[in-house]
Protein backbone atom coordinates (compact mmCIF):
# COMPACT_ATOMS: atom_id res chain seq x y z
CA UNK A 1 0.00 0.00 0.00
CA UNK A 2 2.67 2.24 1.00
CA UNK A 3 4.69 1.72 -2.18
CA UNK A 4 1.54 1.84 -4.17
CA UNK A 5 1.18 5.32 -2.49
CA UNK A 6 4.22 6.66 -3.47
CA UNK A 7 4.34 5.48 -7.40
CA UNK A 8 1.44 7.39 -7.71
CA UNK A 9 2.69 10.52 -5.85
CA UNK A 10 5.85 10.33 -7.96
CA UNK A 11 4.12 9.61 -11.20
CA UNK A 12 1.50 12.92 -10.63
CA UNK A 13 4.42 15.14 -9.76
CA UNK A 14 6.95 14.10 -12.00
CA UNK A 15 3.76 14.21 -14.99
CA UNK A 16 2.74 17.92 -13.88
CA UNK A 17 6.43 19.02 -13.36
CA UNK A 18 7.71 18.12 -17.17
CA UNK A 19 3.84 19.69 -18.31
CA UNK A 20 4.66 23.12 -16.46
CA UNK A 21 8.84 22.87 -17.83
CA UNK A 22 7.63 21.73 -21.44
CA UNK A 23 4.89 24.86 -21.75
CA UNK A 24 7.33 27.41 -20.09
CA UNK A 25 10.71 26.56 -21.68
CA UNK A 26 8.59 26.69 -25.07
CA UNK A 27 7.42 29.92 -24.43
CA UNK A 28 10.92 30.74 -23.17
CA UNK A 29 12.55 29.70 -26.66
CA UNK A 30 15.41 31.98 -27.27
CA UNK A 31 15.59 33.68 -24.17
CA UNK A 32 18.57 34.41 -22.12
CA UNK A 33 17.05 32.53 -19.29
CA UNK A 34 16.11 29.68 -20.74
CA UNK A 35 19.50 27.61 -19.89
CA UNK A 36 18.72 28.78 -15.94
CA UNK A 37 14.90 28.03 -15.96
CA UNK A 38 16.17 24.17 -17.18
CA UNK A 39 18.79 24.33 -14.23
CA UNK A 40 16.00 25.26 -12.11
CA UNK A 41 13.20 22.90 -12.79
CA UNK A 42 16.01 19.53 -12.59
CA UNK A 43 16.85 20.99 -8.92
CA UNK A 44 13.39 20.97 -8.07
CA UNK A 45 12.94 17.57 -9.64
CA UNK A 46 15.64 16.53 -8.28
CA UNK A 47 14.38 17.94 -4.89
CA UNK A 48 10.93 16.12 -5.53
CA UNK A 49 11.89 12.59 -6.11
CA UNK A 50 13.63 11.82 -2.72
CA UNK A 51 10.45 12.90 -1.14
CA UNK A 52 7.80 11.58 -3.19
CA UNK A 53 9.67 7.79 -3.34
CA UNK A 54 9.79 8.11 -0.05
CA UNK A 55 13.97 7.83 0.10
CA UNK A 56 13.90 10.94 2.22
CA UNK A 57 11.99 9.06 5.07
CA UNK A 58 15.44 7.09 5.61
CA UNK A 59 17.12 10.46 6.59
CA UNK A 60 16.88 12.91 9.84
CA UNK A 61 13.25 14.70 9.27
CA UNK A 62 15.55 18.37 8.30
CA UNK A 63 16.41 16.45 5.17
CA UNK A 64 13.31 16.63 3.91
CA UNK A 65 12.74 19.88 5.33
CA UNK A 66 15.75 21.03 3.35
CA UNK A 67 14.57 19.94 0.05
CA UNK A 68 11.27 21.27 0.58
CA UNK A 69 12.98 24.65 1.15
CA UNK A 70 15.06 24.03 -2.29
CA UNK A 71 11.24 23.21 -3.90
CA UNK A 72 9.97 26.79 -2.74
CA UNK A 73 12.84 28.89 -3.46
CA UNK A 74 13.26 28.06 -6.80
CA UNK A 75 9.39 27.58 -7.63
CA UNK A 76 9.77 31.80 -6.42
CA UNK A 77 12.95 32.40 -8.43
CA UNK A 78 11.56 30.71 -11.17
CA UNK A 79 8.01 32.91 -10.58
CA UNK A 80 10.08 36.29 -10.45
CA UNK A 81 12.51 35.59 -13.48
CA UNK A 82 9.81 34.01 -15.68
CA UNK A 83 6.06 35.62 -15.82
CA UNK A 84 4.34 32.48 -17.51
CA UNK A 85 1.33 31.18 -16.70
CA UNK A 86 1.53 27.86 -15.48
CA UNK A 87 4.81 28.20 -13.65
CA UNK A 88 2.50 28.76 -10.45
CA UNK A 89 1.59 25.71 -10.67
CA UNK A 90 4.78 24.83 -8.79
CA UNK A 91 3.60 26.56 -5.46
CA UNK A 92 0.66 23.75 -5.66
CA UNK A 93 3.13 20.76 -5.93
CA UNK A 94 5.02 22.02 -3.38
CA UNK A 95 1.98 22.55 -1.10
CA UNK A 96 0.93 18.88 -1.28
CA UNK A 97 4.14 17.54 0.37
CA UNK A 98 3.76 19.56 3.31
CA UNK A 99 1.49 16.96 5.07
CA UNK A 100 4.52 14.67 5.75
CA UNK A 101 6.79 16.76 7.54
CA UNK A 102 4.78 19.23 9.10
CA UNK A 103 1.88 20.00 11.83
CA UNK A 104 -1.20 21.22 10.02
CA UNK A 105 -0.60 24.90 11.61
CA UNK A 106 3.13 25.08 10.02
CA UNK A 107 1.93 23.71 6.96
CA UNK A 108 -0.55 26.49 6.71
CA UNK A 109 1.22 29.38 7.70
CA UNK A 110 3.57 28.46 5.12
CA UNK A 111 1.39 28.01 2.17
CA UNK A 112 -0.01 31.52 3.26
CA UNK A 113 3.24 32.79 2.92
CA UNK A 114 3.98 31.55 -0.51
CA UNK A 115 0.99 33.34 -1.28
CA UNK A 116 2.27 36.46 -0.32
CA UNK A 117 5.31 36.41 -1.74
CA UNK A 118 2.94 35.50 -5.32
CA UNK A 119 1.51 38.18 -4.55
CA UNK A 120 4.40 40.80 -3.98
CA UNK A 121 5.90 38.97 -7.00
CA UNK A 122 3.43 39.72 -9.45
CA UNK A 123 2.72 43.20 -8.06
CA UNK A 124 5.92 44.68 -8.60
CA UNK A 125 7.75 42.35 -11.23
CA UNK A 126 4.67 41.28 -13.39
CA UNK A 127 2.76 43.20 -15.75
CA UNK A 128 -0.69 42.63 -17.72
CA UNK A 129 -1.74 40.59 -14.23
CA UNK A 130 -4.40 40.46 -11.59
CA UNK A 131 -2.20 40.14 -8.28
CA UNK A 132 -5.02 39.25 -6.34
CA UNK A 133 -7.30 37.48 -8.10
CA UNK A 134 -4.27 35.57 -9.52
CA UNK A 135 -2.71 35.02 -5.96
CA UNK A 136 -6.18 34.00 -4.38
CA UNK A 137 -6.44 31.57 -7.11
CA UNK A 138 -3.70 29.53 -6.86
CA UNK A 139 -4.29 29.98 -2.92
CA UNK A 140 -7.30 28.10 -3.32
CA UNK A 141 -5.39 25.19 -5.30
CA UNK A 142 -2.27 24.95 -2.69
CA UNK A 143 -4.87 24.83 -0.18
CA UNK A 144 -6.87 22.22 -1.74
CA UNK A 145 -3.67 20.24 -2.34
CA UNK A 146 -2.57 20.41 1.45
CA UNK A 147 -5.89 19.44 2.40
CA UNK A 148 -5.87 16.71 0.37
CA UNK A 149 -2.64 16.04 1.33
CA UNK A 150 -3.51 15.87 5.13
CA UNK A 151 -6.08 13.53 4.31
CA UNK A 152 -3.94 11.26 2.62
CA UNK A 153 -1.63 11.17 6.03
CA UNK A 154 -4.75 11.00 8.12
CA UNK A 155 -6.30 7.51 6.13
CA UNK A 156 -2.20 6.53 6.63
CA UNK A 157 -1.80 7.02 9.89
CA UNK A 158 -5.10 5.54 10.47
CA UNK A 159 -4.23 2.30 8.49
CA UNK A 160 -0.77 2.21 10.60
CA UNK A 161 -3.22 2.32 14.16
CA UNK A 162 -5.68 -0.27 12.66
CA UNK A 163 -2.59 -2.71 11.89
CA UNK A 164 -1.09 -2.06 15.19
CA UNK A 165 -4.42 -2.84 17.06
CA UNK A 166 -4.90 -5.83 14.89
CA UNK A 167 -1.05 -6.83 15.92
CA UNK A 168 -2.06 -6.24 19.70
CA UNK A 169 -5.39 -8.86 19.01
CA UNK A 170 -3.42 -11.34 17.44
CA UNK A 171 -0.39 -11.31 20.26
CA UNK A 172 -3.09 -11.58 23.04
CA UNK A 173 -5.16 -14.12 21.58
CA UNK A 174 -1.62 -15.94 21.38
CA UNK A 175 -1.51 -15.36 25.10
CA UNK A 176 -4.91 -15.73 26.50
CA UNK A 177 -4.70 -18.85 24.20
CA UNK A 178 -1.46 -19.69 26.14
CA UNK A 179 -3.54 -18.74 29.43
CA UNK A 180 -6.50 -21.00 28.96
CA UNK A 181 -3.93 -23.79 28.81
CA UNK A 182 -2.27 -22.74 31.84
CA UNK A 183 -5.58 -22.74 33.48
CA UNK A 184 -6.59 -26.07 32.00
CA UNK A 185 -3.44 -28.23 33.39
CA UNK A 186 -3.72 -26.01 36.71
CA UNK A 187 -7.17 -28.02 37.19
CA UNK A 188 -6.03 -31.09 36.06
CA UNK A 189 -2.80 -30.93 37.99
CA UNK A 190 -5.01 -29.44 41.05
CA UNK A 191 -7.47 -32.54 40.54
CA UNK A 192 -4.77 -35.30 40.52
CA UNK A 193 -3.25 -33.69 43.32
CA UNK A 194 -6.05 -33.69 45.49
CA UNK A 195 -8.49 -36.34 44.41
CA UNK A 196 -5.88 -39.52 43.64
CA UNK A 197 -3.65 -38.15 46.19
CA UNK A 198 -5.97 -38.22 48.98
CA UNK A 199 -7.14 -41.73 47.87
CA UNK A 200 -3.57 -43.17 47.25
CA UNK A 201 -2.44 -41.49 50.89
CA UNK A 202 -5.92 -43.83 52.22
CA UNK A 203 -5.20 -46.82 50.61
CA UNK A 204 -1.60 -46.90 51.83
CA UNK A 205 -2.96 -46.54 55.36
CA UNK A 206 -5.48 -49.40 55.14
CA UNK A 207 -2.16 -51.20 53.46
CA UNK A 208 -0.37 -50.67 56.45
CA UNK A 209 -3.72 -51.58 58.65
CA UNK A 210 -3.68 -54.70 56.76
CA UNK A 211 -0.23 -55.58 56.85
CA UNK A 212 -0.51 -56.05 60.90
CA UNK A 213 -3.42 -58.47 60.48
CA UNK A 214 -2.77 -60.97 57.46
CA UNK A 215 -0.79 -64.35 58.13
CA UNK A 216 2.55 -64.37 57.69
CA UNK A 217 2.01 -66.00 53.62
CA UNK A 218 0.37 -62.85 52.85
CA UNK A 219 2.70 -60.14 53.93
CA UNK A 220 5.21 -60.71 50.94
CA UNK A 221 2.02 -59.59 48.85
CA UNK A 222 0.29 -57.00 51.02
CA UNK A 223 4.54 -55.17 50.94
CA UNK A 224 4.45 -55.55 47.44
CA UNK A 225 0.85 -53.38 47.09
CA UNK A 226 1.77 -51.23 49.24
CA UNK A 227 5.56 -50.56 47.42
CA UNK A 228 3.27 -49.84 44.44
CA UNK A 229 0.85 -47.77 46.26
CA UNK A 230 3.54 -45.41 47.14
CA UNK A 231 5.43 -45.72 43.27
CA UNK A 232 2.35 -44.76 42.05
CA UNK A 233 1.89 -41.70 44.02
CA UNK A 234 5.26 -40.64 43.95
CA UNK A 235 4.64 -40.69 40.14
CA UNK A 236 1.32 -39.10 40.74
CA UNK A 237 3.43 -36.31 42.77
CA UNK A 238 6.29 -35.71 39.49
CA UNK A 239 3.39 -35.58 36.85
CA UNK A 240 2.07 -32.49 39.05
CA UNK A 241 5.61 -30.83 39.50
CA UNK A 242 6.75 -31.32 35.78
CA UNK A 243 3.07 -29.45 35.16
CA UNK A 244 3.19 -27.10 36.97
CA UNK A 245 6.55 -26.67 35.99
CA UNK A 246 5.52 -26.37 32.54
CA UNK A 247 2.79 -23.58 33.41
CA UNK A 248 3.84 -20.48 31.66
CA UNK A 249 3.65 -18.16 29.03
CA UNK A 250 5.83 -17.69 26.42
CA UNK A 251 6.18 -14.43 24.80
CA UNK A 252 8.35 -15.31 21.88
CA UNK A 253 5.26 -16.78 19.81
CA UNK A 254 3.49 -13.21 20.79
CA UNK A 255 6.13 -11.48 19.34
CA UNK A 256 6.02 -13.08 16.23
CA UNK A 257 3.12 -12.39 15.62
CA UNK A 258 3.17 -8.76 16.36
CA UNK A 259 6.22 -8.85 12.99
CA UNK A 260 4.07 -11.05 10.78
CA UNK A 261 2.59 -8.22 8.97
CA UNK A 262 6.15 -6.07 8.50
CA UNK A 263 7.32 -7.37 5.55
CA UNK A 264 9.74 -4.16 5.49
CA UNK A 265 12.01 -5.02 8.55
CA UNK A 266 13.58 -8.53 9.36
CA UNK A 267 13.67 -9.22 13.07
CA UNK A 268 15.92 -11.92 14.34
CA UNK A 269 14.48 -13.52 18.16
CA UNK A 270 17.26 -15.20 20.58
CA UNK A 271 16.36 -16.77 23.27
CA UNK A 272 13.16 -17.27 25.01
CA UNK A 273 11.45 -15.84 28.33
CA UNK A 274 8.58 -17.83 30.45
CA UNK A 275 5.97 -16.10 32.23
CA UNK A 276 3.44 -16.53 34.77
CA UNK A 277 1.54 -13.65 35.27
CA UNK A 278 -0.39 -12.99 32.15
CA UNK A 279 -0.42 -8.95 33.32
CA UNK A 280 3.13 -8.50 32.92
CA UNK A 281 3.47 -10.97 29.35
CA UNK A 282 1.18 -8.60 27.84
CA UNK A 283 2.65 -4.96 29.42
CA UNK A 284 6.39 -6.47 28.02
CA UNK A 285 4.99 -7.50 24.14
CA UNK A 286 3.09 -3.77 24.06
CA UNK A 287 6.39 -2.27 25.05
CA UNK A 288 8.36 -4.28 22.66
CA UNK A 289 5.82 -3.28 19.98
CA UNK A 290 5.99 0.26 20.77
CA UNK A 291 9.85 -0.01 20.54
CA UNK A 292 9.61 -2.24 17.01
CA UNK A 293 7.21 0.73 15.76
CA UNK A 294 9.81 3.54 16.91
CA UNK A 295 12.61 1.64 15.47
CA UNK A 296 10.25 1.19 12.54
CA UNK A 297 9.28 4.64 11.96
CA UNK A 298 11.65 6.54 13.67
CA UNK A 299 14.86 5.18 13.09
CA UNK A 300 13.90 3.92 9.57
CA UNK A 301 15.53 0.70 10.68
CA UNK A 302 15.78 -2.38 8.07
CA UNK A 303 16.71 -5.12 10.99
CA UNK A 304 15.59 -5.68 14.46
CA UNK A 305 17.56 -8.26 16.72
CA UNK A 306 15.61 -8.78 20.25
CA UNK A 307 17.26 -10.72 23.09
CA UNK A 308 15.21 -12.37 25.39
CA UNK A 309 16.98 -13.43 28.94
CA UNK A 310 15.68 -14.83 32.23
CA UNK A 311 17.84 -16.23 34.99
CA UNK A 312 16.71 -16.98 38.39
CA UNK A 313 16.47 -13.09 39.58
CA UNK A 314 16.28 -10.82 36.45
CA UNK A 315 14.39 -10.50 33.10
CA UNK A 316 16.63 -8.58 30.47
CA UNK A 317 15.08 -7.94 27.24
CA UNK A 318 17.34 -5.81 24.56
CA UNK A 319 15.64 -4.80 21.27
CA UNK A 320 18.34 -3.29 18.46
CA UNK A 321 18.37 -1.83 15.32
CA UNK A 322 20.23 -0.44 12.55
CA UNK A 323 18.32 2.78 12.08
CA UNK A 324 19.77 6.19 12.25
CA UNK A 325 19.83 6.42 16.42
CA UNK A 326 18.30 9.18 18.47
CA UNK A 327 16.43 11.91 16.44
CA UNK A 328 15.51 15.11 18.06
CA UNK A 329 11.54 15.21 18.28
CA UNK A 330 11.11 11.65 16.95
CA UNK A 331 8.84 11.23 20.30
CA UNK A 332 10.62 7.88 20.58
CA UNK A 333 12.99 9.52 22.94
CA UNK A 334 16.02 11.46 23.50
CA UNK A 335 19.25 11.19 25.59
CA UNK A 336 17.34 12.78 28.54
CA UNK A 337 14.75 10.18 28.46
CA UNK A 338 11.88 12.23 28.06
CA UNK A 339 10.25 10.69 25.08
CA UNK A 340 6.67 10.19 24.57
CA UNK A 341 7.59 6.57 23.80
CA UNK A 342 9.97 5.71 26.35
CA UNK A 343 7.03 7.50 28.97
CA UNK A 344 4.33 5.13 27.66
CA UNK A 345 6.73 2.06 28.15
CA UNK A 346 8.30 3.06 31.78
CA UNK A 347 4.12 4.14 32.99
CA UNK A 348 3.11 0.34 31.39
CA UNK A 349 5.73 -1.68 33.80
CA UNK A 350 5.81 0.97 36.50
CA UNK A 351 3.83 -1.76 38.91
CA UNK A 352 5.96 -4.30 38.16
CA UNK A 353 8.81 -2.64 38.97
CA UNK A 354 10.71 -2.71 35.26
CA UNK A 355 12.82 -0.13 34.03
CA UNK A 356 13.31 0.74 30.85
CA UNK A 357 16.13 2.40 29.08
CA UNK A 358 17.47 3.98 25.92
CA UNK A 359 20.91 4.13 24.71
CA UNK A 360 22.83 4.46 21.30
CA UNK A 361 24.60 1.77 19.50
CA UNK A 362 27.13 2.04 17.08
CA UNK A 363 24.21 2.11 14.54
CA UNK A 364 21.09 2.55 15.42
CA UNK A 365 19.44 2.52 19.00
CA UNK A 366 19.09 -0.58 21.97
CA UNK A 367 16.03 -0.26 23.76
CA UNK A 368 16.39 -2.54 27.14
CA UNK A 369 13.74 -4.15 29.27
CA UNK A 370 14.85 -4.60 32.69
CA UNK A 371 13.38 -5.86 35.56
CA UNK A 372 14.90 -7.26 39.00
CA UNK A 373 12.41 -10.06 40.39
CA UNK A 374 13.58 -9.90 43.62
CA UNK A 375 12.18 -6.43 44.02
CA UNK A 376 9.54 -6.40 41.03
CA UNK A 377 5.88 -6.31 42.03
CA UNK A 378 3.83 -8.69 40.60
CA UNK A 379 6.75 -10.07 38.85
CA UNK A 380 6.73 -14.23 37.32
CA UNK A 381 8.69 -14.60 40.28
CA UNK A 382 5.63 -13.54 42.82
CA UNK A 383 2.92 -15.09 40.66
CA UNK A 384 3.04 -18.66 41.94
CA UNK A 385 0.43 -21.12 41.31
CA UNK A 386 -1.90 -21.68 43.56
CA UNK A 387 -1.96 -25.60 45.27
CA UNK A 388 1.41 -25.75 44.99
CA UNK A 389 2.41 -29.77 45.86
Amino acid sequence: MMKNEHTLLTLAGVFTLGLVAYVELGRLSGSPYILWSMLGYMFFLLCFLPISTGYSHKFPPYFSQGLLTGQILVALVSLLVNQGPVAPVLLVVWAGQLPDFFSRRLAFIQVAISALCFYAIMLFCWTDASPIISSLVYLGFQLFALSSSFVRVSERNARQRVEQLNQQLQATRILLAQSSRQEERMRIARDLHDVLGHQLTALNLQLEILQHKVPDELQNAVQQSKGLAKELLENIRQVVRDQRNLLSLDIRQAVQALVVHIPQIEIQIEGELQLDAMQLAEQIVLCIQEGISNALRHGQATRINLTLEQQSNSIQIFLDDNGRGLVAGSGSGSGSGNGTGLQGMRERLAAYGGLVELSVLTQGCRLAILFNLETSVGSPKSAQPPGSA
